[in-house]
C-alpha cells in the first residue's frame, strides 16, 4: 500500500483503491473556502457537506460524539501557520467489489450510520479516569469496531491488515503496552513497540 504525503493531501493508492484527500488549506483550490463554523461541525460530526451531500471516506461516526474539540478543530485550520497549498477537491477511485458492496448496502457512508438526532455529548472532564478513556475510545471504533474487537476495516481492500483486538487478553494487542509511554509513543508515530505474536 502506499500512503503519501504530498503538499497537503493524504494519499493512498492499494489495490485498485485511490484516494487523494481534499485540500483544506488556505490555498487555491481549497474545499473549505466558504466554511462556516456550522458548516465544519457538520462535516465533522455528522459527515455531511454544506451541499447536503455524504463526505465519503470521512470516520465522522468516530467524531460523532467528541464534544469541544469541533470548533478547536476549525480554528485551527484557519489558523495553520504553514503556507497555503494549491490544490483541488478529493478524487476518490473504488475497486469492483468495493463499488458493488456500496452499491448494495454493504458498505455505507458514516452519515448514514450516525443518528443525527442526539445532541452533542456532554463534555467529558480531561482526566485520567474510566469515563474520559471511553470518551476518547469514541475515535478508535471505526476501525477497531464497536466493541474493539478489531477484525477487517470496513471498506478496505482484502489485502489490508485487520484493525488489532485491544480487548483485555493475552491473544490481544494491549499487553504489549506495558507502559503508558509505549501507547502514547504508538499513537504519535504509527509503531508498534513489539511485533505482533506469531499465528499458531
Amino acid at each position: 500500500m502506499s500512503w503519501r504525503r504530498r503538499s497537503r493531501h493524504r494519499q493512498i493508492d492499494s489495490g485498485g483503491l485511490y484516494v487523494k484527500s481534499p485540500n483544506i488549506s488556505p490555498g487555491a483550490g481549497s474545499v473549505v473556502t466558504n466554511y462556516t463554523e456550522a458548516d465544519w461541525v457538520r462535516t465533522i460530526r455528522h459527515g455531511v457537506k454544506p451541499d447536503k451531500h455524504p463526505v465519503i471516506i470521512m470516520p465522522s461516526k468516530d467524531y460523532n460524539r467528541l464534544t469541544g474539540c469541533r470548533p478547536r478543530v476549525a480554528r485551527r485550520v484557519r489558523a495553520e501557520p504553514a503556507p497555503p497549498a494549491a490544490g483541488e477537491g478529493a478524487t476518490i477511485r473504488f475497486p469492483l467489489i468495493v463499488k458493488a458492496l456500496y452499491a448494495t448496502g454493504k458498505i455505507k457512508d458514516d452519515a448514514e450510520e450516525i443518528d443525527h438526532s442526539l445532541p452533542p455529548a456532554v463534555p467529558v472532564p480531561d482526566a485520567v479516569t474510566k469515563e474520559h478513556g471511553a470518551y476518547v475510545a469514541n475515535m478508535c471504533q471505526g476501525c477497531h469496531g464497536d466493541h474493539f474487537s478489531g477484525g477487517p476495516i470496513p471498506g478496505s481492500p482484502p489485502e489490508w491488515p485487520p484493525a488489532a483486538n485491544l480487548t483485555p487478553g493475552a491473544a490481544a494487542a494491549m499487553p504489549r503496552y506495558d507502559t503508558r509511554g509505549k501507547f502514547v509513543a504508538m499513537l504519535r508515530t504509527g509503531e508498534s513497540p513489539t511485533p505482533p505474536p506469531s499465528a499458531p
